[in-house]
Order: C-alpha cells, then sequence, then structure tokens
C-alpha cells in the first residue's frame, strides 16, 4: 500500500475525529466471492477477470446517476453507511429471500492510501463534478466536515448542516471515500449482518473460511447515525 506524500496529516486528523473505520455495503452472496479472491475488488476488475458478483444498481434505478462514472474506485463512506441508497436497496430487495446485505468495516488508513479520493456528496453528483470537484487531497478530505454543504441534484437544490452530528461522521451522508482497485480480505475489521439468522446464513455459506469477525450489528441498518 502507497501512501499519500502528506498521510501525517491524514492520520492526525482522523485520529482527531475519532474515525474507526470505513463502511462498504453489499449482498452477502457477494461475499463468497470476495473470500475467493481474498479482496474487495472495483467493478472494473470483476470485469477484467470476468467475476460475477451481484450489482446492487440492477435492484432499483434512480432519477440523477448514483454511480460514479470511474469503474476503477470502490465507493465507501465514513462510519455509517450511505442509508439514503442502502435503505432503498434493502426495500427494493425486500422480497428476494436470497438477498439479504452486509456492511464491511474497513480500515480507515485507506483515506491515505496514494489513489484515493474524495466526494462531498454522491461521487456521481454532475454539479459536484464540475463545481467542487472529486480529488484527493488533503483539504478535500477536511471539507467533508464542513458546517454546511450545497447539494445540487437535477431536481433540486439544498444546503446540508451538520447539526450537532459527533465529528466523526461526514457532513452529508452522502459523502464518498473512494479507493482504486482492491482492498485487501485482511483490512476488512468486521462483517457487520442486521440480525443473528442472517449472520448464521452467511456463516453456513463461508464454513470453508474464518469468519470470527462477523458479527450482528443493527445500527449499521438504520437511518440513525449515533
Amino acid at each position: 500500500m502507497e501512501l499519500k506524500n502528506n498521510h501525517i496529516e491524514f492520520e492526525n486528523e482522523i485520529t482527531k475525529r475519532g474515525i474507526e473505520y470505513l463502511i462498504h455495503f453489499t449482498p452477502s452472496i457477494n461475499l463468497l466471492s470476495i473470500f475467493e479472491q481474498g479482496k474487495i475488488l472495483s467493478r472494473a476488475l470483476l470485469e477484467q477477470f470476468d467475476i460475477y458478483q451481484t450489482d446492487i444498481f440492477d435492484y432499483i434505478e434512480f432519477t440523477d446517476d448514483f454511480r460514479f462514472d470511474d469503474k476503477n474506485y470502490i465507493n465507501l463512506s465514513i462510519q455509517h453507511p450511505n442509508s439514503f441508497l442502502f435503505s432503498r436497496f434493502q426495500q427494493k430487495t425486500s422480497e428476494h429471500n436470497h438477498i439479504t446485505w452486509c456492511v464491511l468495516k474497513i480500515n480507515p488508513k485507506y483515506i491515505y492510501e496514494k489513489n484515493t479520493l474524495f466526494s462531498v456528496t454522491n461521487a456521481a453528483n454532475s454539479h459536484n463534478k464540475r463545481n467542487v470537484g472529486v480529488t484527493g487531497d488533503f483539504e478535500k478530505f477536511k471539507k467533508l466536515f464542513d458546517n454546511s454543504i450545497n447539494v445540487v441534484t437535477s431536481y433540486n437544490s439544498r444546503v446540508i448542516t451538520r447539526n450537532n452530528i459527533s465529528d466523526k461522521y461526514p457532513t452529508d451522508e452522502q459523502a464518498e471515500v473512494l479507493v482504486k482497485n482492491e482492498i485487501p480480505l485482511s483490512e476488512i475489521i468486521q462483517v457487520c449482518f442486521k440480525n443473528i439468522n442472517d449472520l448464521a446464513s452467511a456463516k453456513a455459506a463461508l464454513s470453508d473460511y474464518n469468519t470470527n469477525n462477523f458479527v450482528v450489528d443493527a445500527n449499521l441498518f438504520t437511518n440513525s447515525r449515533v
């Protein structure tokens, strides 16, 4: 892993804010592929190696473009899933008995990996890309935590304020940390499930692998950042 030249600044900011992990959610059926490969792979690498994984965007359509157009990056959140997206994916797949969800807690050191990028809102937002930018510098990382952020989409404009949320959360829950190419399995701190049944099913499906870091963390499946 190659670090940003000023990684110490990032490390200090992460410590100051109490950021414990990055977040990536995926259908639980994708865990087998992740464990087989020994890493989370970007969409570009999955396609290059002809590896099948369920694409969460197959289940829901949005009026705006919610997929970052560079498939070389893995989309992550800080401390809590993007509940705007996650709740809709859960609702849309609720009648598909084979689809359950898991949330991966990932080592926050990927914030200062050399090629990591930051977006103050959804990275695919065209206004954000043109006027704010999706870049990997320290100032952009700090901007994720601005007191207020103006978010403009094709159908509305709104100002999001922090409203006394904890320092570890970005101002907009849709803010993204974009990690290039891959994240090794060893950097997954925990694999989290909504309830004990989903946890047991995943452990059974992955009985050939070490699942000691599989846990129930129901809070991650709510809209609440606490």
